[in-house]
């Protein structure tokens, strides 16, 4: 009696420690860790604070430029003089021995006055840039979101045949359990006995087959949220029911609306699209910013200030300053800058047609997830119909073989088609819950 007091106590004290090691998650706490610990995300979040930067240095070409250099020169002259002949003439030399110092400092200045603005034209490209930026980090946002949402379906999935293969298990069992007592009234024989006890083994593998299957979607969510793989965790399935009426999933079929319908959202909501209109839009201003290279001329203005001398007490004894005004015009650079704007021009066409192969894609995966939705459905009425006919196979297999007038493997294969039917049924369902998900996801709703 003290044992298993004890041991009761022992089991008490470590129920909290046991019951907090397994994590459980909703839908949105999973999307919210993988969001935060994906790191394709953290990247496009310091692409963006590197193109912060990138705008203020282009800002700061609009402002004059300040430099100051200086240096400290020291030279020797040797020689020994004597008669040299310079120009057929002698020459006495006298001998030298000289050291010079020279001190010179110079501050510069100058700024672009004018270049037809493609200086601001370049800041209006970087500020485009980091919209750029922000989509396609969307993009990959809702890439995770996808994948989270499809982990966690699958779990729900591998949970509910998990639960049908334990029904399948308790089900054979007590089947067994009647073929033993037949068999201990006389009126059966030892082979029924054996031939249930397979079928129960076999139930008892495909339970633990699904259990596995169902551990390594945990795992597949797990690697996805980038959490640590091998932790406990358990989903909560919230608001999305672990059985659905075909009636409901028709509803929700004819909710989602037509092709055109759904094309027209996703252009105005997809983030891959809009990327790719961004990227046209860039491409336009770089082409701007060419032509405006190319046309216009360059206006610059500079100044600059410098002291030197042989000792460093004298250099404001020598100072020079200048100032002025720089003109340029590119007349001819051997097709140079014309090939850039011919080049500039090109990749706009090519950005344009991207964006159409972009909406043609768009069209087409949304067609082809409501032709999948469609046939979904059709598969989830037909294996309704079929659950009717094979349990009514299966009541009538059981009762002729217990009133003797079947076999019991005629039980067995109405029994084995009824569960397989019924798990064919889960499956159909949470892969029309999934195609819901990615037809979301091609519209561009289905986001954080």
């Amino acid at each position: 009696m003290l044992k298993k007091l004890f041991a009761g106590f022992i089991v008490l004290l470590f129920l909290p420690i046991i019951s907090f090691s397994q994590q459980s998650l909703t839908l949105e706490q999973a999307v919210r860790k993988a969001i935060e610990n994906d790191p394709s995300l953290e990247n496009f979040r310091n692409s963006r604070q590197i193109q912060n930067y990138n705008i203020s240095t282009t800002k700061g070409f609009l402002l004059p430029s300040l430099s100051l250099s200086g240096s400290y020169t020291r030279s020797h002259i040797y020689s020994d003089g004597g008669i040299r002949i310079i120009q057929g003439v002698p020459i006495n030399s006298p001998s030298q021995d000289i050291t010079r110092n020279n001190f010179n400092f110079n501050l510069n200045s100058d700024v672009v006055l004018f270049d037809g603005f493609a200086n601001t034209k370049r800041i209006d490209l970087e500020e485009e840039r980091v919209d750029l930026i922000d989509y396609n980090l969307e993009y990959t946002k809702n890439n995770v979101v996808l994948s989270v949402n499809q982990r966690f379906f699958e779990i729900l999935r591998f949970e509910q045949i998990v639960k049908q293969n334990e029904d399948n298990l308790a089900d054979s069992k007590s089947q067994l359990a009647r073929i033993k007592e037949i068999f201990d009234v006389g009126r059966g024989t030892i082979g029924d006995v054996y031939r249930q006890d397979v079928i129960v083994a076999q139930n008892e593998l495909a339970l633990e087959r699904s259990r596995n299957e169902l551990s390594k979607a945990k795992e597949e969510l797990l690697s996805v949220m980038y959490e640590k793989i091998g932790s406990e965790i358990a989903v909560l399935p919230g608001e999305i029911k672990s059985e659905y009426e075909t009636e409901e999933l028709e509803m929700i079929l004819r909710s989602v609306g037509t092709l055109d319908q759904l094309a027209n959202t996703a252009l105005q909501n997809r983030y891959d699209y809009k990327a790719g209109m961004k990227d046209v839009e860039l491409n336009k201003i770089n082409l701007d910013i060419t032509k405006r290279s190319f046309y216009s001329p360059t206006v610059s203005a500079f100044g600059s200030y410098n002291i030197n001398a042989d000792a460093i007490g004298d250099v404001l004894d020598n100072r020079t300053a200048s100032y002025g005004l720089n003109f340029s015009y590119p007349i001819f650079q051997g097709f140079r800058l014309d090939n850039n704007v011919q080049i500039a021009q090109v990749n706009v066409n090519i950005r344009q047609e991207e964006l159409k192969i972009i909406e043609q894609r768009i069209r087409l995966d949304i067609q082809k997830t409501l032709l999948d939705l469609e046939t979904a459905l059709k598969q989830i009425e037909i294996i309704d119909r079929n659950i009717v006919s094979a349990e009514q196979d299966k009541l009538l297999a059981d009762e002729s073989y217990t009133i003797g007038l079947g076999t019991l493997l005629d039980a067995q294969i109405a029994t084995t088609s009824l569960n397989n039917l019924k798990i064919e049924r889960i499956n159909a369902v949470y892969n029309f819950l999934i195609l819901k998900r990615v037809l979301e996801y091609y519209t561009g709703i289905l986001k954080y």
